[in-house]
């Protein structure tokens, strides 16, 4: 998936005539990518700035990261 501005908020993106769109300053492009092997499944998601993030950008990418980093420190009981 590789989606800028608005089209990077769509899940599962996918290009058509209609919707692409060049990279602006300002906005946000999305890469998500992976692969499947044999033994499991990888996947990679960046999300980059075009031009210097702007400080709304900022304050959301810490908080998305806060949350990543909460749910990796959640200890499940066992059995769960």
């Amino acid at each position: 998936i590789s989606g800028a501005g608005p089209n990077g908020a769509l899940p599962h993106y996918r290009v058509s005539t209609a919707s692409n769109r060049k990279l602006e300053r300002g906005s946000l492009y999305l890469v998500d990518s992976g692969g499947q092997y044999l033994d499991g499944t990888t996947d990679v998601t960046r999300t980059v700035p075009i031009g210097d993030p702007s400080a709304d950008m900022r304050r959301h990418y810490t908080l998305v990261l806060k949350g990543h980093i909460s749910l990796a420190m959640v200890r499940f009981p066992k059995g769960t």
